[in-house]
C-alpha cells in the first residue's frame, strides 16, 4: 500500500515554484512578519496550560493582548477569534437578535451573514448596493436607501452592511452611523477586509473610527497574520450587551482555539503599530504611481479615487488593487489564468471584467511592477470588444424565511427546471462567496441564467450537486 501525504504534497509543490503572491494572507508567506516572530511555532502550538489563560474566560495574556488590540483599533472591547471573520458575523448577529427579529442587510454581504440567519433565526430585509455599470462591479450603499428601510422595518433591531466590499470600495460609513443611531437601532459592520484602515490617514475610515456599533475583521486579509485569524471590535456605546457577545462566542468559536493564531494576532498588532503606518505609505505611493501609467492606456482601468462620488461609492481601499477589463475582450478569470500560468502572479481573485489583488505591508515595489508589466503585455495582446452580460445577479424574491427554508423538507432537482421554486441552499461565485441564492429566496429563469453564464466565463460556482442539479423546498 503506497502511503503519502497528498496536501502536505500539495503544499511543498507549491512553494517550490515561488509566485508573486498578491493575494491573502497578508503576511504574504511571511515577508511582513520580523524574524524574531517566525521561530518555535511548533512549540507555540499549545493549548490552555498554567500562565497562557483561556481565551473564553481570559484572565492574563490573552486579556491583555485583546486589550491592546482594541487600544490599536480604536474600540472599547476587541476579542480574538479563531474561527475566522465568519464567526464574529455570526456572533454579531446572534448578540443583538432573536428567533424573529428583523435585520436589515446589505444584500451583497458575505455567505457567513446567511449562515447567522439560519442559526439565530433572524429575518432578512435587505438593502442594495448601486451597481456600477461601466466597469461591472458592485459600488456602495446609499445613505438614505439606509433611512427608507429602517422607515419602512421600524421593528429591525440592527442594520449589517459590508464595507470595504471584495474590490475596495467603501461606502459612507459615517453618515450611515449617524443615521441608524437616529432610529436608535444598532449598526454592525462586516469590515473583514479593513482591518488595515486604522494605520494610515490615506486610507478609508474605519468601522470603529465612523461611529459602527460593532465590526469584525478579517486580520488575515490585510494584516501579517495567520489565516483563520480576525477580529471583533465593540466601540464606546451603550447599545451593544457585552456579556450576550461574549456567549455568543463560546457559541461559534471552539473549545481548542489555535495559540499559534492568537499569538500572530498580537504579533500583527504590534507590527502594525510599529511601522505599519509607514509601510502601508510606501505600498499607497507605489500603488497610485502604476494606476496612473496604467490608466493612460486603453482597453484597462485600474480602479481609482476618480470613482468616488457615483454608485454610492463614498471611498476606495488605496491598497486593493482592482483592473478591470470591461473593455477587453479577456475576462477576468482568463486574465488571472494568464497571469498564473505564464508570468507566476496569482492574484486574489477575478471576476468577468476585473481581477484583485491584495496589498499589504508584505508586499514591495517589484510586486507591482511585475503586476504592471504583465498586464501590459496581456493588454497588447487582446482586441477591444465589450462583454454582453452584467456581471451581478439578479434581485432576489425573497418568499421564505432564511431558517424555515434550511429545516424545511427538501428535494435535488435540476437547476434548470427550477424556476418558480424555494432555494434551500445558499448558491454563490467563490471567491467572493456573496450569494447568488440563498434559502427562502425565489428563484428566477434569471437567476439560471446568470448561474449558467457564469459558469461557462470560469467562475467556481458552489452549492450545487453534480449534473447542475440545487436543494429546493419540496412542494
Amino acid at each position: 500500500m503506497n502511503i503519502s501525504t497528498p496536501l502536505y504534497e500539495a503544499l511543498q509543490q507549491y512553494i517550490k515554484q515561488p509566485k508573486n503572491a498578491l493575494h491573502m494572507p497578508g503576511h504574504k508567506q511571511g515577508n511582513a512578519i520580523p524574524a524574531m516572530y517566525k521561530k518555535d511555532i511548533f512549540k507555540m502550538d499549545l493549548t490552555e496550560l498554567p500562565g497562557l489563560d483561556n481565551l473564553h474566560v481570559p484572565e492574563g495574556p490573552i486579556l491583555k493582548a485583546q486589550q491592546m488590540a482594541a487600544q490599536a483599533f480604536g474600540a472599547r472591547d476587541s476579542f480574538f477569534l479563531v474561527n475566522g471573520a465568519s464567526c464574529g458575523i455570526q456572533a454579531m448577529i446572534a448578540a443583538v437578535c432573536m428567533p424573529g427579529d428583523e435585520i436589515i442587510v446589505d444584500r451583497n454581504c458575505h455567505a457567513a451573514v446567511f449562515s447567522a440567519l439560519i442559526l439565530t433565526g433572524a429575518v432578512p430585509r435587505y438593502i442594495y448596493p448601486i451597481y456600477n455599470e461601466a466597469l461591472g462591479l458592485i459600488g456602495g450603499i446609499c445613505p438614505n436607501d439606509i433611512k427608507k428601510a429602517l422607515a419602512q422595518y421600524p421593528k429591525a433591531k440592527a442594520v449589517l452592511i459590508t464595507c470595504p466590499t471584495y474590490h475596495g470600495i467603501c461606502s459612507d460609513l459615517k453618515k450611515i452611523a449617524q443615521i441608524v443611531h437616529e432610529y436608535d437601532k444598532v449598526l454592525l459592520v462586516d469590515e473583514a477586509h479593513g482591518a488595515h484602515f486604522c494605520f494610515n490617514e490615506k486610507l478609508p475610515i474605519s468601522a470603529m473610527a465612523a461611529g459602527a456599533d460593532m465590526c469584525v475583521q478579517g486580520a488575515h486579509k490585510t494584516l501579517p497574520a495567520l489565516t483563520q485569524s480576525a477580529l471583533l471590535h465593540i466601540n464606546h456605546t451603550s447599545r451593544i450587551d457585552i456579556d450576550r457577545v461574549k456567549s455568543a462566542l463560546k457559541l461559534f468559536q471552539t473549545t481548542s482555539p489555535s495559540f499559534v493564531l492568537m499569538a500572530y494576532l498580537d504579533v500583527a498588532r504590534h507590527v502594525m503599530q510599529e511601522n505599519g503606518e509607514q509601510r502601508l505609505e510606501k505600498i499607497i505611493s507605489v500603488a497610485n504611481h502604476i494606476r496612473e501609467y496604467l490608466n493612460q492606456h486603453e482597453d484597462i482601468y485600474c480602479i481609482n479615487r476618480r470613482i468616488i462620488g457615483k454608485q454610492g461609492i463614498y471611498d476606495v481601499d488605496a491598497t486593493r488593487f482592482t483592473i478591470n477589463f470591461n473593455n477587453a475582450s479577456l475576462t477576468g478569470y482568463e486574465v488571472a489564468n494568464i497571469l498564473n500560468q505564464k508570468y507566476n502572479i496569482q492574484v486574489e481573485m477575478a471576476d468577468i471584467y476585473n481581477i484583485v489583488c491584495i496589498l499589504s505591508v508584505g508586499d514591495f515595489k517589484k510586486d507591482l511592477q511585475d503586476v504592471c508589466g504583465a498586464v501590459m503585455q496581456i493588454k497588447d495582446s487582446i482586441k477591444t470588444k465589450h462583454k454582453k452580460i452584467k456581471g451581478i445577479p439578479p434581485k432576489d424574491v425573497h418568499a421564505v424565511p432564511t431558517r424555515e427554508a434550511y429545516f424545511s423538507d427538501t428535494q435535488q432537482i435540476p437547476l434548470k427546471h427550477a424556476v418558480g421554486r424555494i432555494s434551500a441552499s445558499v448558491v454563490s461565485c467563490y471567491p467572493p462567496c456573496i450569494p447568488i441564492l440563498c434559502p427562502g429566496e425565489m428563484i428566477t429563469s434569471e437567476m439560471i441564467t446568470y448561474i449558467y453564464d457564469m459558469d461557462v466565463y470560469g467562475a467556481k460556482i458552489t452549492g450545487l450537486r453534480e449534473n447542475f442539479s440545487i436543494c429546493v423546498i419540496k412542494q
